[in-house]
């Protein structure tokens, strides 16, 4: 059985022959992005060993779409939140609020996509 380490780095070699226009940071974010999400701990093996190429690029597309729609609503409450600084203290009103808390969950979306939700769920509790 291989380490998680050694099973990584050929999910990445297998991603580069996938995705041979891929840069380097590319290859590497999206096989730790993929191991994150894909480990079967009872199995003992990666999900990802298993799967054959196109299962292995449906699941990169996937994990590719939830990072760049984590990217876009962190940009767009970044703008928000800009806005909000922009403003003055007494001026805050309810819906301050709830920007405020949108920005809360997209961060939390962001840690749970780079950190996994084994170990985000292991943090909160």
């Amino acid at each position: 059985m291989r380490s998680q380490l050694q099973s990584t780095i050929v999910l990445i070699e297998r991603l580069a022959q996938l995705y041979p226009h891929y840069g380097q940071s590319e290859l590497l974010r999206m096989g730790l992005l993929l191991s994150l999400h894909q480990t079967d701990e009872s199995a003992g093996e990666s999900a990802l060993e298993r799967a054959n190429d196109d299962e292995l690029s449906l699941l990169s597309q996937k994990v590719s779409l939830q990072l760049s729609a984590a990217g876009d609503q962190h940009a767009a409450v970044a703008d928000e939140l800009d806005s909000l600084a922009a403003t003055s203290p007494c001026d805050f009103s309810p819906a301050h609020v709830f920007t405020l808390v949108r920005a809360i969950k997209v961060q939390s979306q962001v840690l749970n996509l780079y950190l996994g939700p084994a170990e985000v769920n292991a943090k909160t509790t």
